[in-house]
């Protein structure tokens, strides 16, 4: 089986970078997921940001997760929520969003806190960095999870390009969205 892309926006980029860099990755490859990061973006501006790119990304089929408080998932439209490694605010999320929206995990940096997540039924637990270079022991948690439990996994793994990574078994591969060079 091979992994499904989930593909992760880099931080701080506004909506009309963002959109036209998305547009040419999803009339490329088929995108299972995007992750809007929020980064240092005003709270207005990442809403703009998600309004803007999210309505692109769902129509070519991906779903959308964000990160922010669990209100603001139905409030822009997206499909889910990604929380980073807070124990309660994985809690908060689950109850305010699940069974109708995805909550994910990221930011596990040991086996019995990603156990801890799974077993509030979380969708996805992603092991590894959402930008920069992942680590051999990152890796081999994600291996793992893949290999003993049900809840899906994404192996994160930012600067990897999109045909030469390794998923290590996971359902899902968390590639960097590339964005064109910029004049400065």
């Amino acid at each position: 089986m091979s992994a499904q892309l989930f593909l992760i926006a880099p931080i701080d980029v506004p909506a009309e970078i963002l959109g036209p860099a998305l547009k040419a990755t999803l009339a490329e490859r088929e995108v299972a997921a995007l992750l809007l990061q929020r980064g240092a973006l005003s709270e207005n501006a990442y809403k703009t940001l998600v309004k803007s790119v999210a309505p692109m990304a769902q129509a070519a089929g991906a779903a959308v997760v964000i990160e922010g408080a669990p209100g603001l998932v139905r409030l822009l439209g997206a499909d889910g929520l990604h929380v980073a490694g807070d124990i309660e605010a994985v809690r908060e999320a689950v109850a305010a969003l699940k069974p109708q929206m995805i909550v994910g995990v990221g930011g596990v940096h040991s086996r019995d806190d990603a156990m801890g997540a799974g077993e509030l039924e979380v969708d996805y637990i992603l092991f590894g960095p959402l930008s920069g270079a992942i680590t051999a022991d990152e890796r081999e948690m994600a291996r793992w999870w893949a290999e003993t439990m049900e809840i899906p996994s994404v192996l994160s793994d930012p600067m990897a390009g999109f045909t030469d990574y390794d998923a290590e078994g996971c359902e899902f591969i968390g590639l960097g969205l590339s964005l064109p060079e910029r004049a400065e």
